[in-house]
């Protein structure tokens, strides 16, 4: 099995299974750094305090392998955007890169060795932001092992402090006239304009509503700024299990447990930017240019979000 030596970053909060289910991958893997990242428990929910706790000791005690373990542990709730937003950059501050893991985006094994590589290699080149672990497409015919986009994903991934560079969790500089600038410039032959000048704006808006959010938004955002690059595989790495009625985010199951494809990596075969699954992730992932089944998709997670929102208010007291 071979060494990995770039640290790994495990995000977690109170879901046990789910928490267990893909630390036993991580710990099959025997990263040489693992750099534990927690939220605290919340203080309107009882028990949580001990079960948070419980969990943090479990993990720290079956970590055997080495001892390079960082503990990154909120006393109190921050909420998932700052806990993971200062929680990544306090890795990527202490060792450069690192792959990433949320407790509900479970690895194949082969991940591993498929992000240290591609860190490693593009660890010089400032084109390159992001390493994905997801494709969500099927597995394709094809002799590549990855290829690029411009387009962000971080449902198990890696990046590097030079590339984390500039990220603000409220975009306190956010101006539009890079969207202008990409449009016109055509370098995004499907970029979809006005869906991400709303994306943006929104998102702003939202985090003044509630601070505790999101942050992956704000990578995004970072990215497209920077005209960078994300790397994907195409034979995905990382399935979402985190669809489940208690979710913080992850409310679309359309893009949740995808088949993941355990692979014995050729890494010197690989292709240039993928103009078709760009439309598609710019499509069917980001929202812009209409399609019916985008539309589909856009009603059912209305529908699940004010689903989640009712019984929030009605039926959680």
């Amino acid at each position: 099995m071979q060494d990995i030596t770039v640290p790994v970053v495990f995000c977690f909060f109170n879901r046990q299974d789910r928490i267990m289910s893909v630390f036993e991958r991580i710990k099959k893997a025997r990263p040489k750094y693992v750099y534990l990242l927690s939220d605290g428990p919340r203080a309107d929910v009882a028990g949580e305090r001990e079960r948070i706790e419980g969990i943090r000791k479990e993990i720290e005690r079956l970590i055997d392998w080495t001892d390079n373990v960082e503990i990154d542990y909120a006393s109190e709730n921050m909420g998932c955007g700052p806990r993971l937003a200062t929680g990544i950059q306090s890795a990527l501050s202490k060792y450069g890169k690192a792959m990433i893991l949320e407790d509900d985006c479970l690895p194949a094994n082969s991940f591993f060795p498929y992000q240290q590589y591609l860190l490693n290699r593009y660890e010089k080149d400032e084109k390159i932001a992001c390493v994905s672990g997801t494709y969500f497409l099927k597995k394709k015919n094809t002799p590549l092992a990855y290829g690029f986009t411009h387009f962000p994903q971080i449902w198990g991934w890696g990046t590097w402090a030079r590339a984390w560079e500039g990220y603000s969790y409220t975009m306190e500089d956010w101006s539009d006239d890079f969207l202008f600038q990409i449009e016109k410039e055509k370098s995004i032959p499907c970029f979809a304009r006005e869906a991400w000048r709303r994306c943006f704006e929104g998102i702003r808006k939202e985090i003044k509503r509630n601070p505790r959010f999101t942050w992956d938004i704000q990578f995004w955002f970072n990215c497209l700024r920077k005209r960078t690059l994300s790397i994907f595989p195409y034979r995905n790495q990382v399935t979402n299990i985190g669809y489940v009625k208690d979710a913080t985010h992850t409310t679309c199951w359309w893009f949740s447990d995808k088949p993941q494809y355990e692979t014995d990596w050729n890494m010197e075969v690989f292709g240039g930017i993928d103009l078709e699954y760009e439309r598609w992730l710019q499509d069917r992932f980001y929202g812009g240019h209409f399609t019916w089944a985008g539309f589909y998709y856009s009603v059912l997670l209305w529908l699940r979000i004010r689903e989640r929102r009712i019984r929030a208010k009605y039926f959680s007291r």
